[in-house]
């Protein structure tokens, strides 16, 4: 996952800092607005003390100011105390040796409080005194920070290296970015440390690239993991450890890596490299987990060009205390649960986030204001991964659960406006900028065309490689491939909330020859739409449908349809590939919530949303097979029947349903043992002769064996 961070630390110990702000005349306590710098390199010693849950630290930071400055703030994790700060001269060996201090006897991280602001003021460089304030727990916007005064006002574009030592416990969340997850953690068992963690001085995240060294020392027999440019080297280090070094010769969001004592495989798909690390007993996932991640390097490779990280990605397995995935430039992190209890969707995780390669890292983002073009933009690659394997009727079920999950929070923010105003955990960030995100690239692609929008994607990557974006600066770009302006349609898509609502009135004329023509008028509740919207007149038979696209302007267009067949109904965007709303559509978008939280394992949240959606609309089949699904996966065997049954009485849309209900009650009945009744379930289900998603596969297997809940394979989901 590649996520905001910008922190909600707790807001506390103001006076503290305000006071030493004001007793050591910090030349930034009256500045109104932040330094503008770039730093470009790195040179970074750090150790590893796993018995003592430590990191000890020696970095070396070159920046370069915007403008003529004499204070600078760094971001640093809270957890971790800085001893001194110093400044090189210029032509100074950049070689910091880390002396390993006495580790703690105790593992108490809450042994000693942290302080909000510490001034220090002993640091000189020459005649300049170099003064710093490090705020540990975060009383600002920017979150634990340590502020500079350089001593003296440095003329913008003026190399400064300056070296910064400090250490700290890395145990629990405390220090980090979010409340209850890990970033950075170090421990027997593992340690890992995410760019995201702030576990080194930076600013401007998800912005601000540099090359780097990095040199980790840990003891013996464990193995650091982490992309490299060049191969990663170890060698002997003092007490019978060892050093790893790594190198980014591109800049990059550095800072990813995990130690451990790891089990390593490495997969090759096509002329791409996939180096595993993971925790013994959890291998056999390797080979899954590479064939899907393997795929997706394949096709976005050859759909937009080559990352920057080459064809290489190292993948290493962490704990269950961090996210559950992770990204970093030319590294992924997974959490423990995805190798030892799969969810339904990790492939799909999987593969959105094997497109940040592309969206993220090798295209940077000018602010994480412009995160859509990174989270919004994997999703969607992932989506024309999916697509590029379904037939036409899988892909409409796709394009419809995104559509469903795009209208969930659609009106709490807008694209733009979304990182600035949501926790970026949130479930509605996560729906408006993955999923609404998504929707919107595919409507892109429909209003310019499929070739100029696939253009448009390989343009951006050969123009912005190694570059940071904006979302202005993919507009423009957007309406110079496109060949006219575009602003109405990210006014429209990316800066605003709503979507339309379609109608359509019409009649049905009989002609001599026996042919039916449905003759009348779409209409929409917006102006200035431009949009191409599919009409489809669907018939008995379905052989003399005919669908005719519309190029919707304003809030009406009149269509004309012929068919062979008796018509049954107009359907508008028959496809779902419009962002669009209608009274059906918002009884799933209530309905979807309880999906996403049954697939979370939060139960009683799913039964109120599907009971919630149920109010609204008591015919809807899909809503009550779901939460028949519900049931059966909490054993309330009678319920999970009794939703099963209501889906067959229902609506059955979409067709599916009717077979695979029949094949999920077959499951409850089986799961209580009346298997007389389970397999006439099944039969129900293998005279339909639907085949959608390998039911009739399904129905042998349980017709020769009965369904066991017992079974840790067995899933309530189809």
């Amino acid at each position: 996952m590649q996520i905001n961070f910008l922190p909600n630390f707790l807001r506390q110990g103001v006076f503290v800092l305000a006071a030493a702000a004001l007793t050591t005349g910090f030349a930034f306590a009256q500045q109104a607005q932040k330094t503008r710098f770039d730093v470009t390199n790195y040179r970074i010693e750090a150790q590893l003390v796993p018995s003592a849950n430590r990191l000890q630290t020696i970095a070396d930071v070159t920046f370069v100011p915007a403008d003529s400055t004499r204070s600078v703030t760094f971001e640093l994790n809270g957890s971790l105390k800085v001893e001194s700060i110093t400044r090189l001269a210029a032509g100074q060996n950049l070689n910091p040796q880390v002396t390993p201090s006495a580790a703690p006897t105790t593992r108490n991280p809450k042994a000693s409080a942290r302080p909000a602001a510490t001034p220090q003021t002993q640091q000189t460089s020459g005649e300049a005194v170099i003064t710093f304030v490090q705020d540990q727990v975060g009383v600002s916007d920017t979150g634990p920070n340590v502020r500079i005064d350089l001593g003296e006002t440095i003329a913008a574009g003026t190399p400064v290296t300056l070296r910064f030592k400090y250490s700290g416990t890395l145990l629990t969340p405390e220090g980090g970015p979010l409340a209850n997850k890990k970033l950075a953690s170090i421990g027997d068992s593992v340690s890992y440390l995410m760019y995201a963690s702030r576990w080194f001085p930076f600013h401007d995240y998800a912005a601000d690239r540099a090359t780097a060294e990095i040199l980790i020392t840990v003891p013996a027999g464990t193995q650091v993991v982490g992309y490299s440019d060049e191969p990663v080297t170890q060698t002997a280090a003092s007490g019978g450890q060892t050093r790893y070094r790594l190198v980014n010769t591109k800049p990059a969001l550095i800072g990813n890596l995990a130690a451990g004592k790891f089990i390593s495989k490495s997969l090759r798909f096509g002329s791409n490299e996939i180096q595993f690390f993971v925790q013994p007993t959890n291998e056999g996932r390797i080979n899954e987990f590479g064939e899907t991640i393997g795929k997706a390097l394949e096709f976005y490779t050859a759909h937009f060009g080559a990352a920057a990280n080459g064809n290489k990605l190292v993948v290493a397995q962490i704990d269950d205390e961090s996210l559950d995935t992770y990204s970093g430039a030319g590294m992924m992190f997974l959490s423990a649960k995805l190798f030892e209890n799969t969810p339904l969707n990790a492939n799909e995780k999987l593969e959105r986030e094997t497109a940040y390669q592309w969206w993220g890292q090798t295209v940077g983002l000018k602010s994480f204001d412009d995160a859509w073009l990174s989270q919004g933009l994997a999703e969607y690659s992932a989506l024309e991964l999916r697509e590029s394997k379904a037939n036409s009727t899988q892909t409409e079920e796709m394009n419809r659960e995104l559509l469903e999950r795009a209208l969930t929070f659609e009106q709490t923010a807008s694209l733009v406006r979304a990182p600035a105003t949501l926790d970026d955990q949130s479930s509605a960030y996560q729906y408006i900028v993955y999923y609404k995100g998504s929707a919107v690239f595919r409507l892109l692609r429909e209003t310019m065309g499929r070739d100029k929008f696939n253009t448009l994607l390989k343009t951006y990557l050969t123009q912005y490689r190694g570059k940071n974006s904006s979302i202005d600066d993919f507009e423009t770009l957007a309406s110079k491939v496109n060949g006219t302006p575009l602003r109405y349609f990210f006014a429209r898509w990316v800066e605003g909330t709503g979507v339309p609502e379609f109608k359509a009135d019409y009649q049905i004329i009989r002609t001599r020859s026996g042919k039916f023509i449905a003759r009348g008028t779409v209409t929409q509740n917006y102006d200035n739409l431009r949009l191409p919207v599919d009409v489809k007149l669907r018939s008995e038979g379905d052989d003399g449908s005919q669908t005719q696209t519309l190029k919707v302007e304003e809030s009406s267009e009149d269509f004309n349809l012929t068919s062979t067949g008796k018509p049954l109904e107009v359907v508008i965007d028959p496809s779902y590939k419009l962002l669009r709303i209608d009274d059906d559509l918002r009884v799933s978008a209530i309905a979807r919530r309880g999906i996403e939280q049954y697939k979370d394992g939060n139960f009683a949240e799913a039964q109120q949303q599907f009971e919630a959606a149920l109010k609204l609309d008591r015919s809807n089949s899909w809503v009550y097979y779901n939460l028949g699904l519900l049931f059966l996966e909490q054993r309330n065997y009678d319920l999970a029947i009794d939703n099963f049954k209501a889906s067959l009485g229902g609506n059955l849309r979409p067709q599916w349903l009717q077979v695979w209900a029949n094949v999920k009650m077959g499951n409850a009945y089986d799961s209580k043992g009346d298997r007389p009744r389970a397999v006439a379930a099944y039969k129900r289900a293998e005279n339909l002769g639907d085949d959608y998603d390998g039911a009739q596969t399904a129905v042998k297997k349980y017709l020769a064996a009965p369904y066991d809940p017992k079974n840790k394979e067995a899933t309530a989901s189809k």
